[in-house]
């Protein structure tokens, strides 16, 4: 189950990346161009806000089944191992603020007292923040030391984790 939960993880991420490449663009247009905010602005925010929301439990879960339950917390080495510190903090952590980012945009662009130009601004520069908090803290392909596939494989019938180091497949 873990195998396929890690897959769409992997997937999902495209998604995101997708969605936030649009809200960002579209409130920099709107916001350059003056331009009322309109409901689909907010459609786009809020198919963001859905993926990271989906993306985020997935990932909890994956914590729990890499990081807790494995014991890579105990015994104080986690900061000294790059690999171990990469997925029981750093990922975790800088993804857990750009959902953040993500949902305070969305708060801004659902509230109907705030002008479009406010809107714009404050969707904007949370989708735009967020967007390189979830390029960095991807582990993909040919990244030092954490790197995985950009397009996983899909786990096999069996249920066997991916090729992947399980250890740290996250």
């Amino acid at each position: 189950m873990q195998s396929y939960i890690l897959y769409f993880h992997s997937i999902l991420r495209y998604f995101i990346l997708f969605f936030a490449v649009i809200v960002a663009v579209q409130s920099l247009m709107g916001l350059m161009g003056k331009k009322e905010f309109k409901p689909g602005n907010k459609s786009f925010a809020l198919l963001l806000l859905i993926c990271c929301d989906l993306q985020l439990v997935m990932g909890l879960v994956l914590y729990y089944t890499f990081v807790i339950s494995t014991g890579m917390l105990s015994g104080g080495n986690v900061m000294k191992d790059p690999v171990s510190r990469f997925w029981a903090v750093e990922h975790g952590f800088g993804m857990v603020v750009a959902i953040i980012l993500v949902h305070i945009g969305y708060a801004a662009a659902k509230k109907p007292v705030l002008a479009s130009d406010r809107k714009f601004k404050r969707l904007f520069w949370c989708s735009f923040l967020a967007l390189v908090i979830f390029v960095a803290m991807t582990p993909w392909e040919g990244k030092a030391v954490v790197g995985r596939p950009n397009i996983p494989a899909m786990p096999h019938s069996t249920g066997a984790a991916p090729a992947a180091d399980t250890a740290h497949a996250h």
